[in-house]
Parts: structure tokens; sequence; C-alpha cells
């Protein structure tokens, strides 16, 4: 039974949502026609019902009083007024607070008690229970029709391989019978031919009807999993009249406005953003205060204002937080950075450098700690939020009064913006969110500080403008220049910038306020990737936590920013010496690079120690398994160097694939280097019994350790 009520709380949680978010949006828009008034009546019929069900009889009663008070109105023919709107509007905010007591700013929530201490329904995310959501029928008939279409592709696939399985017999036939053969060579041959050529007609219209249902399938299901902005941020504005009342009084009130609540996005990135956002309205009601003589006196509203508006550009969400408060204050933000060691006190810095700052843990201008804030925690936790989820967050001023704070991430977690630039042999994303300039620095345009180069930014204002109004704008912004390789690179990455035609490629970058450049070879494009997380062999997953396949074979590195400049920071934040790498010098006859075979099934294994090993000068091969690892070896008009083989494989493993090439003599003295998970002390002693060179275990290995095992070999 206790798994039965969960599940029930599980699904009352999505409808009354749902239910809740309707009704606003009706308030909000066109609640003065008696259709409105219908809908509104049968979705508090509904949700009375439904809290009946899951015995939650506070809700319950409050929805019935809802429903006597529209039912009254329905039998006099009346549309709703003002102060219907306003019943409706506190009762919503009821079940809010039922539904959802809000938690005490830096503590977890009570699961079994509400904001005044009464019980209330333990909600599903409470109980650690699975969450549902509300699937249209359309929706759910579109995914049906898009698995029928795969169905019918793995159909076609079964018919199409029965087709070439006869075509095998045949041939298998005729080669017991050779007589049949030399009757009429020609005519057999053309037949096997025309059959083969239909076979691969019939898989290459095949392989296109499968991508497509594929695409198809992916794009319902990534729709499923898509919700309405108000579903997650409906509530909200009833928490945060409950925060005003809590810190200004019984009567003091706050009106919220909501935008954009139809925009759409993951429903795990809308959850992720609903405690941020929680934080951010709390944060514009204790600091953006001001008492009704103070907001009359300045012309305001008699109470404060709070607008939550969700919108959705390309890729990316953006939910902004503003209010017309009395807005940040900068002389105090700053006397604070100062006592906390941010800044100097004589360091000259601009609104948006000082606005970054708020951001950082324990930071708080209040003077006196209360149960809201003064602790310094919350906007740490929104700017936390905004990283996990691969976004930005931003506070600036209001105008004409008041604080805007944007939260900026991602639509789909998956799915990032990227400036793919070279860096030698690698391909580097570096994220876009992050990117501030993009500039060409000539040469003879680097300024030297203290040994180290720096590049001029274009200030906003003057780069359109005439050239005679440009000494009346603001003092120029110097910003460090580094190389990119210096920190994505091997061991013997040049240090140096890379001057390409007399001039230096530099993608600025801004972190928390700072900004550097990097300089890099050449700047590619800039796409959307999906990516997937890093955890190949000899990857630095703290620096590069994503990877990208936009190009077979080629994959992306994703860079990440704040470890970027963690350890730019940890060089003392200055750039490097201006030192440009020297152009590759020709010679009559270049060495001929070592060959190096690598035996993987994992592609993204096989791939990185390519990238690896090109990068470090060696010519690489690349095999599925054993077996095509032999055929090479017997094959290829090459010599293989050294071969660095996977033990685990289907077909044939490292370990029959070793001695395959010790029981042949013209592959016994080729050098074999075994990579593998497995890390026991038996396996180990086998596999250098066998005749392997080397033995490397992936839980261990960096790129450094297989490089000198190579090196050694050779």
């Amino acid at each position: 039974m206790v798994d039965l009520r969960q599940e029930l709380l599980a699904v009352f949680d999505a409808e009354y949502r749902d239910h809740l978010r309707v009704i606003r949006d009706l308030l909000n828009t066109w609640c003065g026609t008696r259709q409105a008034l219908a809908e509104i009546f049968r979705r508090m019929h509904s949700l009375k019902g439904a809290a009946r069900a899951v015995e939650i009889p506070a809700v319950e009663e409050i929805a019935h009083a809802v429903e006597n008070r529209l039912s009254t109105l329905m039998e006099r023919g009346g549309t709703l007024d003002d102060a219907d709107i306003a019943i409706i509007s506190h009762a919503l905010d009821d079940i809010d607070a039922i539904m959802e007591p809000a938690p005490p700013p830096d503590a977890a929530p009570d699961a079994g008690a509400g904001a005044d201490g009464r019980a209330v329904a333990a909600t599903p995310a409470s109980e650690g229970a699975e969450a549902y959501v509300q699937v249209p029928v359309s929706r759910l008939d579109a995914l049906s029709g898009a698995v029928h279409d795969l169905l019918g592709v793995a159909e076609r696939h079964d018919r199409l391989w029965e087709k070439l399985s006869d075509l095998l017999r045949d041939m298998r036939a005729l080669s017991h019978a050779p007589q049949r053969i030399h009757a009429d060579p020609v005519a057999m041959f053309s037949r096997m031919t025309r059959r083969l050529m239909a076979i691969g007609r019939e898989h290459e219209l095949m392989t296109g009807q499968g991508d497509r249902a594929l695409l198809r399938l992916g794009e319902e299901v990534h729709a499923i999993s898509l919700v309405p902005a108000g579903t997650v941020f409906g509530s909200l504005a009833a928490m945060a009249r409950r925060i005003a009342r809590e810190h200004g009084g019984a009567q003091a009130q706050v009106e919220v406005r909501l935008r954009g609540m139809e925009v759409q996005a993951e429903r795990r990135v809308m959850q992720a953003l609903r405690d941020p956002v929680l934080h951010l309205l709390r944060n514009a009601i204790v600091h953006g205060h001001e008492s009704r003589a103070q907001r009359l006196k300045a012309g305001k509203p008699e109470h404060q204002t709070i607008t939550l508006t969700v919108t959705l550009t390309g890729v990316r969400l953006q939910v902004r937080v503003s209010d017309d408060g009395c807005g940040p204050d900068l002389k105090a933000i700053a006397a604070r950075a100062v006592r906390q060691g941010m800044i100097h006190v004589d360091a000259p810095l601009d609104a948006r450098q000082l606005l970054a700052r708020v951001f950082e843990p324990g930071f708080s201008t209040r003077a006196h700690v209360d149960h809201l804030a003064g602790r310094g925690v919350g906007l740490s936790i929104v700017a936390e939020a905004a990283r996990a989820l691969h976004g930005t967050v931003a506070m600036e001023q209001g105008q004409p009064c008041g604080t805007v704070v944007t939260l900026t991430v991602p639509v789909s977690q998956r799915q990032r913006t990227v400036l793919l630039v070279e860096n030698g042999e690698r391909m580097i994303g570096l994220p876009g969110r992050v990117i501030r300039h993009l500039l060409r620095v000539m040469r003879d345009e680097i300024r030297m500080i203290d040994g180290c180069p720096f590049a001029v930014l274009p200030h906003p204002d003057t780069r359109d403008a005439p050239a005679r109004d440009r000494d009346a704008q603001a003092p120029e912004e110097l910003v460090p220049i580094v190389p990119l390789s210096a920190f994505v690179g091997g061991d013997d990455a040049p240090v140096g910038l890379p001057v390409r035609s007399g001039a230096v490629t530099v993608a600025v970058m801004e972190v928390d306020g700072v900004s550097c450049g990097f300089a890099v070879e050449r700047m590619v494009e800039v796409r959307t990737l999906l990516i997937s997380d890093a955890s190949a062999v000899g990857l630095d997953s703290e620096l590069v936590p994503g990877i990208a396949w936009p190009r077979e074979d080629r994959p992306v590195f994703v860079i990440s920013p704040d470890r970027l400049f963690e350890r730019w920071r940890a060089r003392k934040g200055r750039g490097m010496d201006f030192a440009p790498a020297p152009p590759p010098q020709a010679t009559p006859e270049a060495r001929r690079a070592p060959l190096v075979l690598v035996v993987d099934d994992s592609i993204t294994t096989r791939t990185l120690q390519k990238t690896i090993l090109q990068a470090h000068g060696f010519d690489v091969m690349l095999a599925v398994d054993g077996e095509e690892a032999l055929m090479l070896l017997l094959q290829s008009s090459r010599r293989v160097d050294v071969v660095v083989t996977d033990v685990e494989m289907p077909r044939m493993d490292g370990f029959a694939l070793l001695a395959a090439i010790r029981a042949d003599p013209r592959l016994a003295d080729i050098p074999v280097v075994l990579m593998t998970s497995r890390d026991n002390d038996e396996e180990i002693r086998r596999g250098l019994e066998g005749g392997a060179r080397a033995y490397i275990t992936k839980q261990k290995f960096d790129q450094g350790e297989l490089l000198a095992t190579i090196r050694g070999l050779l």
C-alpha cells in the first residue's frame, strides 16, 4: 500500500501542477470570457477529486470552496471580476503552500512540515519516488509512429539478410560444382553481380530510411522530455509573496509578474533552475526592499514589483529576475570586496566587474544575518548551479532602477554551442557562453608589460565611432595573452604565441568577471554539438569534461573554462613570455615517423590514442579487434614498429593476437604493449610470459606513461 500511495502522489504532483499552470495562464490572459470561467471550474473540480483520491483534505477543501464560488457565478451568467481573480489567485497560492512548503534558505526542507509548522502531504520528490509527467495523446501517437517506422526498417533488414544469405548459399554451391561455372562463366558472373548490386542498392535505401526513423524517434523522445516553464516556476510567485510577508510583516506585499511561462525546455534543466530562481526572488525581496514612503517619494508604485521572464534564444534558455527596488549598492559591494581581499583598494573596477563579485561564496553586503539572508550563500548557490548546467549568471543595474539577474543555460544538457579551434593536431571546443571577443592581433600591436604580452580590447562604444570621438571615451582595456597549447598541449608543445602571417589569433574568454585571451593556431567555426562525458584513457577529464564527434575519427575536446582559468591563475594569472613559435623548417629528407598500430574495440579510446600519438610525431594505424590487426600487420606496405592493443575484444582478444604475432616469424620481433582494465597479477604475468614487452593498466594510465613506454621500446 505504501508503494501505491507514493505512486499516486507522484501522479498527483504532475496533475496539480498542470491544473495550476493552466488556471494561472487563464487568469493572466483571457479570464473575462465564459469559456475561461468554465475551464477554470472544470480544472478545480478535477483537482478536488484528485486531492480526495490521494487523501490531501486541505487541497480538497480549497478546491471545493473555489468550485462553489465559480458554480454560483456560472448560474448567474456572470464572468470573473477583479475580486474573483484575487480570491482564486490566493487559493492557488494556498495550494502551493500546502504542496511545496518553503524551506529555510540555507537548510534542507523538513519532509513533513510546512512553513508554519503544520503537517503537509509529502511530495514524491521528498520521498525519492518516481516523478511523472503528462504527455498529450497526439505526442504519444507520434512516438508510436516513429517506433513503427523503425520496426519497418528492422523487418526490411531481415529480408535483406535473407537475400544475402541466398546469394552466399548459391556461391557456395558453385564452389562445390565448378563445372557449372565452366559452362557459361560470363553469364554466371553477370547474374551474381546483378544480385549483389540489387542488395547494395536496397541496403542504401534501408540505411537512409533507418537514419530518418532514428532521427524522428529521437525528436519525439526529446519532445516528451520538454515541459512548459509554468509547471516549474508557476508556484514561485506564491512563495515570493510568502517570503515578502516573512521579511516585511503580515501587511507586506509584492507583485510577482510571470512572463514566458509557455516556453518549453527539458524538465531536468527547468527543475535544476528552480531553486536558483527562488534564491534570486528572495534576494530581490530582501536586498531590494524599500519602505512605502521611500517608494512613493521615488515615484514608484506602493508595492515592489518583481518580474520573472523566461525566453528561448536559439539553443539557449534565459531566465531573468528583475525588480524595481533600490538596486545594487556599488560602493558597499566594493567595500566588502576590499575587506575580503578580493580586490585592491585602489583597483579601478567598473560596474560589471564589481557585480561579478557578488556571486563569490560568503559575499554579502548585509550588516546582519537572519533566517532569510546575510550569510552570502544564496548568490553563490545560483552561480554554482549555472556552472553545473554549463551556463552563466550575470547581475546588472536595472533601468531606470532596481536589479536584473540573468541565468543563461543550454536548453539541452547534451547540446552546447562551442567555438572550434585548432591546437596542433587536436580540435578544441571553447564554450561559447564565456567567449567575450574574437581578435586577430598584429604582432606590432601587442603591448609588452613586465615582459608579458597583452592585447587592447575594442571598447563597445568606440569600435564604430569616428576617430575624433574616441579620445573622449573610457580608457583602453588590456587583456593578457597566453597560448592555449600551454594548457592543453603535450609535454613538448611549444609555449610561444602562434604567430601566423604576422598576427596572433586570440579568443578572449571571461570567467567570474576576469578576462584572458587564449592564442590559438586557427579558428575553424562555431557549431552546436552533442557532448558526451569524457572518461577515456589518457584524457585530463577535469580540463576536458566532454567530447563531441562532429566528424568521423576526429573528436572535439570540449574545454572546461573554469578549470582552464584555475590553471592560468596557478601561473599567477600572467601572460606567457612572448616567444612566437618558429615556422617549420623544411628538410631535404624528412625522417620517417615510427608507425604504431592501435587495436581497441572502443572508438573513443582508439581515436584518443591516435590523437595523442599523432600529436607527438607518430604515424598511427587503427584496428577494431585482433583479427583486423593481424590482417593489417600481414598486408601493410609499411612495417609496424609497435603494437598497442586492448585485451578484451570480440573475435580475437589481445592475448590471442599476441600469440599469433609471436608465432609468425615475419612479425615476431614487433614489440607489443598490452593495455587493459585488468589489473591483477595473474593477468599481467600471463601477458608478459606470452611475449608482451609492456603491460599498462587503464586505471593508472596517463599519456606520458604511454609515450615513454613506446619511446623506450623504439
